[in-house]
């Protein structure tokens, strides 16, 4: 979520994988603990099942759920700009977390509980603002990287029937809340407003920080899952801080730290019992 345009991004764990995929190929990643960036730094190398056997690609294995989810965030933003400017502003006005209008004495406080949780849920799928065009699409770009990055793992560990979309779908909101929640809370009373999916997608990565092992207890014992979720915090939380406070750009921190907990926490509920990961 920002304040204006653009999330932090930051890089995933992942190692030893035994086997991935609906195609049952195997594969195996080298032991690299966690990548930091863009993108995972873990090497995929299948064991071909046949001479030139073609191998599916990164976006043919993806979770269903998790393409639909990217495709209706995107949809949701190209549809906002082709609109009328009048009715962009009055979307981003209404989606918008802005915690003046959730507190009881401001004289901009929601008049139902319907339109508060409109921005609730709504502030996901809504990038950019009213800022220029390339920052929303900046701000978009970055969001779905990140859940296209997280969300693939943690997709297939919360299973792949129509119940493990479900639950999914369901972390992803729980996140998005729990940010706006924390952003509301940090700033009471201000008049100042926060939208975008980065909460949410936060959210995810602690959820694939915690599917990154067969257990989320043994995740939360191992040093590299501990030391990639440490350096997550540290660039979109603690630096987001400080480049909020710089006024170099005015993004929504709160919010990364509130879904990334909230995830986390939603995770452990929801991550089937019994079931081992795809790391055994």
């Amino acid at each position: 979520m920002e304040r204006s345009v653009l999330p932090a991004v930051a890089g995933v764990a992942v190692r030893d994988a035994p086997q991935y995929g609906q195609w049952g190929a195997r594969v195996a990643h080298s032991r690299t603990p966690y990548a930091f960036g863009g993108s995972a730094m873990t090497q995929t190398v299948p064991e071909q099942p046949g001479e030139g056997a073609p191998q599916p690609s990164r976006i043919q294995r993806m979770p269903k759920v998790v393409v639909w989810l990217c495709l209706a965030i995107a949809g949701a933003h190209v549809a906002r700009i082709l609109a009328p400017m009048d009715l962009q502003i009055a979307i981003v006005e209404a989606a918008a977390v802005n915690p003046s209008r959730f507190a009881a004495w401001s004289s901009q406080a929601y008049s139902s509980p319907i339109e508060a949780a409109g921005a609730l849920v709504g502030h996901m799928f809504v990038h950019g603002g009213i800022a220029p065009l390339l920052f929303g699409f900046m701000h978009l770009f970055f969001n779905l990287m990140l859940i296209l990055q997280a969300g693939e793992i943690t997709a297939w560990r919360l299973g792949r029937d129509a119940a493990g979309g479900a639950r999914f779908l369901l972390l992803f909101l729980i996140s998005g809340v729990a940010g706006a929640v924390c952003f509301i809370v940090i700033n009471a009373g201000e008049d100042r407003s926060a939208v975008g999916a980065s909460g949410a997608a936060c959210g995810l990565f602690a959820a694939y920080l915690l599917a990154a092992r067969s257990d989320w207890r043994r995740a939360l014992a191992d040093p590299a899952v501990r030391s990639a979720g440490f350096w997550f915090l540290f660039v979109n939380v603690g630096l987001a801080f400080a480049i909020t406070a710089g006024g170099v750009l005015p993004i929504a921190w709160e919010a990364h730290l509130g879904g990334f907990i909230g995830g986390a926490i939603a995770y452990t509920l929801l991550a089937p019992r019994g079931r081992a990961g795809p790391w055994g």
